[in-house]
């Protein structure tokens, strides 16, 4: 029927344009945009636009006058305030959109306009060579279509825009399916039980869940699939456990397809040995080959130490077996390699100068590592004061104020002298430096930033004439050395070049100063002696011409 129908408005239309072109007359399309919708679109197709005889000229015209298009012969097309015209000479010529290149969107408001848009799209109004389409989708009984340069509406942040023609058409609301299950609460969200050992699969024994997702706000909504040790849990980012909320950055996440998340996680390999039979379990386990584990509940590996240290490994959570000291988890293939390690521990505020010399290492701890295979430290920071222990988030060769340090790898690890390069030397004052022990107060000497590499460092150590008390420190010191040329005893200001050289007895130290104040006492008792024995003569002579007299 609608075959008929165009073949016969065909035959007219020829038959019309065949006695036109005898009358030397003119068929043009005549419509308006407010009456025909269509009139405004680039339709040149036979039958579907009216047309009209134009007996008494030869022109047909376009139009637009306030965004209203206009087409017909010449003489009846208004263009008074037009914003486009054109006129044309040819039989049906004015069809197309004028200015050529004008983008058309769908133009639509409100509950409707959430679904994809029926119709074909209308031109913008404005010939704008950077225009765009846009889609703002309000909530999901409200959204907005149109052309981003007639500025009818106030975008939002989602709204979604796009350069050609008609391209704002997409679907403003759909219905996203998550596959949701927890491994704490059942079996099966880990990996299909029935397709164990077997190729790529999903999930099977897991419940739907379902969220609504707006378009343009596909980055909030989203699948999500959680893997953390042993336990694995998947859902919809709507309905996400609080207990996961603060593990945002750690989610698996997917958009682009339903039941995305349903897929099966990575069978666990760890190491799994005893050291009781098994001796390289404890002294070298990457000899040992991981393997897969035989539970597909399995999600985690586990190493465990027992008070008779020997150590246990494998697949799963951590046993509770008796006698156990420490234990850690993890995941990924053979993590759980990694040995318990002991550092020494000590700080020299609280311990010392063995701390940092190595010399007479008292009070010095042993400091069990919480991470496991965590290395052993040795920092100096920029006060002098030297630490040891395991490295940790709050200590570390990154920490701040480090001035040196040093990482090894392995249990007791960080001993012997630091830095070792370094010279150390007592560092002290008054009556703790009179006698002291090699190394009791020996640190490691600053580096003042301005010290030539090539000086040569020393240790000093001097009796104080003002202080009246035995110093020893570094020559690297810059006020202590010039204080030990100045104030020292006939300016013997001691100094060498070997660690801890500067442990003189005390007394040694004051023999020059006593030597001296003993020699200019008793020259100060020689004068004052001649001094009576002169006085006593004149005295004596002095009373005879007296009683002479």
């Amino acid at each position: 029927m609608l075959g008929l129908k165009a073949s016969s408005h065909l035959v007219v239309l020829l038959l019309t344009l065949y006695w036109t072109d005898c009358s030397w007359a003119i068929v043009c399309y005549h419509c308006d945009s407010i009456a025909l919708p269509e009139c405004s679109q680039t339709l040149g197709e036979v039958g579907v636009l009216p047309y009209i005889d134009c007996p008494t000229e030869l022109t047909c015209a376009m139009s637009i006058v306030d965004s209203i298009t206009y087409r017909g012969c010449a003489a009846n097309t208004p263009t008074t305030g037009a914003t486009y015209s054109k006129s044309c000479s040819s039989n049906l010529c004015n069809t197309g959109v004028y200015p050529p290149g004008r983008l058309k969107c769908h133009h639509c408001a409100g509950s409707d306009c959430v679904a994809s848009p029926v119709g074909k799209p209308k031109p913008c109004r404005y010939h704008l060579e950077e225009d765009q389409c846009y889609t703002d989708v309000i909530t999901s009984s409200e959204a907005y279509r149109g052309c981003v340069s007639e500025q009818n509406h106030t975008l939002s942040s989602a709204a979604k825009l796009c350069e050609i023609n008609g391209c704002n058409e997409e679907q403003g609301v759909r219905t996203q399916i998550c596959a949701t299950c927890d491994s704490e609460a059942g079996r099966g969200c880990k990996i299909d039980l029935f397709q164990v050992n077997t190729g790529k699969c999903n999930v099977s024994m897991y419940e739907e869940c379902q969220q609504e997702v707006l378009l343009g706000e596909s980055e909030d909504k989203y699948c999500f699939s959680y893997r953390k040790l042993n336990r694995v849990v998947r859902g919809c980012s709507t309905q996400l456990p609080v207990d996961l909320q603060p593990h945002l950055e750690e989610l698996d996440k997917c958009r682009d397809s339903d039941n995305c998340n349903a897929g099966c996680i990575t069978q666990q390999r760890c190491f799994t040995c005893n050291s009781v039979d098994q001796t390289l379990c404890r002294t070298n386990v990457t000899a040992i080959s991981n393997s897969t584990c035989g539970s597909a509940e399995a999600s985690s590996c586990f190493s465990c130490e027992y008070d008779d240290w020997s150590i246990q490994r494998g697949c799963g959570a951590p046993p509770s077996n008796p006698g156990i000291l420490n234990c850690y988890e993890c995941d990924g293939t053979g993590c759980n390699r990694k040995d318990f390690t002991r550092c020494y521990r000590c700080n020299t505020d609280q311990t010392g100068a063995g701390c940092a010399n190595w010399e007479v290492p008292g009070g010095i701890y042993i400091d069990e590592c919480v991470e496991p295979g965590a290395s052993c430290l040795t920092a100096t920071f920029v006060n002098g004061t030297t630490s040891r222990g395991c490295q940790r988030e709050d200590f570390s060769c990154n920490s701040a104020n480090i001035a040196d340090c040093k990482s090894c790898e392995g249990s007791f690890c960080n001993k012997g002298a630091f830095p070792e390069e370094r010279l150390w030397c007592h560092q002290c004052s008054g009556q703790a430096c009179e006698e002291i022990s090699r190394g009791q107060t020996a640190l490691p000497c600053s580096l003042p930033a301005n010290e030539p590499e090539d000086q040569k460092m020393a240790c000093l150590e001097y009796f104080d004439t003002q202080s009246q008390k035995i110093v020893r420190g570094c020559r690297s010191n810059s006020e202590l050395y010039y204080e030990c040329l100045l104030r020292s005893s006939n300016h013997m200001c001691r100094s060498c070049h070997t660690a801890a050289c500067n442990n003189s007895p005390g007394r040694d130290l004051r023999a020059s100063y006593e030597l001296e104040t003993n020699g200019l006492a008793l020259l100060h008792g020689k004068s004052s002696a001649n001094t009576l024995k002169y006085h006593g003569f004149w005295l004596f002579f002095s009373v005879i011409y007296l009683m002479t007299g």
